[in-house]
């Protein structure tokens, strides 16, 4: 289904421009070659219907390319966080039965690791120059698949209370209604073009920029990597804020897709500093609540309301602000998108009246099925069409949604959104921690940092630099906690639940 929208678009409008990066700028027919020439190549290498293909790139052409070539086979993609360590890359890899993995030079080395220790043949494809690909468009032959593809096309993994990320399976189908959904309600057409400055590998560019641009025939813009002695780094948002305004202004974004952090940061602008974005007509936030703080600040600095958005892997975008006036309403997600139902419910299922406070619940034709192999979780939380949410909100008499809180606990740090108890499960696996709970403190800016509070085997031994570096070993750089507090015991209620909220309030206890 995704290869027939973007069929009609090339067959359309060929010499429209799908992707820019940087000073490249791929047009559709360019781009629908390179996606033949990388499809072609993985079918030599054994690639069938139905194969996992690992993509371990950062948000780049390349990554819109191996998205499309996989699934113009037929293949699953399995988007993976390039900034993920080996133990936590090697976790999906194996859990997903991998056949291939997508990378660049950068990810080459770590992938070469991960492979030698997995006893079956992966095959690694390292993708660097997207020229290679567009060469051919000249001489490009479009044929129309004969039969849409409705089947598996995307493994995503969603974390929740369990600490083991579970594994979301959507179809062509599921991310064609996504798409179709999110354009009815937004009106998305070929005249607008998308900056994509959030991960591709998370479902929130995944659907709002790159599907929402390629599937409209509209103009991806992709905010290019930061290289570092031929190695691609990451950077704080705030010194990327000048190249963003640039790109808003010499692009003509019309769409910008955030988080809250990105939105605190680019509201933070000096006031003295000359910014055109007066082609933005659409600003909206995910991923975590955003603050009456930054929005104020982003209307004030810019004079654009930045509008919530609701959304979860399982689903993709849910629920998005589109108030005329938002004063009043800034902290709603709004009503349902196109095609979307939304209940709020009590602990015994029955829909509850306005204003009360219970379990969002969702039905849409871009839901997954389930998680793969995990039939108690699912019989739990998929019911009659139902995705039972986690999320705590409330509806008011015209139908918009405010979430209020989360039955599962997340940390979001920088702009992403981690869940402690992984954290936790990696520490208590060194030998000299006892217990361990991991929890987010409120930052000086937007976001929170992570704090672990551990109980030692023996306080004489375990040291703060020891608990940092194995940390760093086996955990993404953003997911390592930034705070070492050793307790001689954890705080726990009368029943044995931990104290979380103890753990927050006082942070002033003695640390290593």
């Amino acid at each position: 289904m995704l290869e027939t929208r973007l069929f009609e678009i090339v067959k359309t409008d060929p010499y429209q421009t799908a992707i820019t990066y940087d000073n490249l700028r791929i047009s559709y027919q360019e781009f629908y070659a390179s996606i033949q020439h990388l499809s072609n190549y993985l079918r030599t290498t054994g690639i069938v219907p139905g194969n996992c293909i690992a993509l371990i790139l950062p948000n780049s052409p390349e990554f819109a390319i191996a998205f499309y070539a996989t699934a113009k086979l037929n293949a699953i993609v399995l988007p993976i966080n390039p900034l993920l360590k080996e133990e936590e890359l090697s976790y999906y890899i194996i859990d997903s039965n991998t056949k291939a993995i997508i990378t660049n030079s950068y990810g080459a080395e770590i992938s070469r690791k991960i492979i030698s220790k997995i006893d079956k043949k992966i095959e690694l494809i390292v993708l660097d120059d997207t020229s290679s690909f567009t060469r051919e468009a000249d001489n490009l032959i479009i044929t129309e698949s004969t039969s849409p593809f409705k089947g598996d096309v995307l493994y995503q993994y969603s974390s929740g209370s369990t600490g083991r990320p579970k594994r979301v399976c959507r179809t062509q189908e599921n991310l064609y209604h996504e798409v179709i959904n999110f354009t009815e309600t937004i009106n998305i057409s070929s005249a607008d073009n998308i900056l994509c400055i959030v991960p591709l590998y998370h479902a929130h560019g995944l659907g709002n920029c790159l599907l929402a641009a390629i599937c409209n025939g509209a103009t991806l813009v992709i905010l290019e990597q930061v290289s570092h002695q031929g190695t691609t780094i990451e950077v704080p948002f705030v010194f990327r804020r000048s190249r963003v305004l640039e790109l808003i202004e010499k692009e003509k974004i019309t769409i910008l897709p955030a988080v809250p952090y990105i939105f605190n940061t680019l509201a933070e602008t000096p006031a003295d500093a000359q910014v055109d974005v007066s082609t933005l007509k659409l600003c909206f936030s995910a991923g975590n609540f955003l603050s009456k703080d930054i929005f104020d600040k982003f209307l004030q600095r810019f004079g654009i309301p930045v509008r919530q958005l609701y959304g979860c892997t399982e689903a993709g975008s849910i629920a998005i602000n589109l108030d005329k006036d938002l004063k009043k309403t800034y902290d709603s997600v709004g009503c349902p998108l196109k095609n979307i139902d939304i209940k709020i419910i009590d602990d015994a299922g029955k829909e509850l009246p306005t204003g009360s406070i219970g379990e969002v619940v969702i039905k849409s034709q871009a839901l997954t099925k389930g998680y793969c192999n995990k039939p108690e979780r699912n019989q739990q939380v998929f019911q009659d069409g139902w995705f039972f949410t986690g999320d705590l909100g409330k509806k008011d008499e015209f139908g918009r949604v405010y979430i209020t809180g989360r039955k599962q606990i997340f940390i979001d740090t920088g702009g992403h959104k981690v869940d402690p108890l992984e954290i936790e499960n990696i520490l208590i696996t060194h030998n000299q921690v006892k217990e361990a709970v991991v929890v987010g403190i409120k930052g000086l800016y937007a976001g929170e940092i992570i704090k672990a509070v551990i109980v030692p085997q023996n306080r004489d031994i375990c040291e703060e630099k020891d608990i940092l570096s194995y940390c760093k070993d086996k955990l993404a750089d953003f997911k390592v906690p930034k705070i070492i507090e050793f307790r001689n015991d954890i705080p726990k209620s009368p029943l044995g639940k931990v104290l979380r909220k103890n753990l927050i309030d006082n942070c002033s206890d003695i640390k290593s």
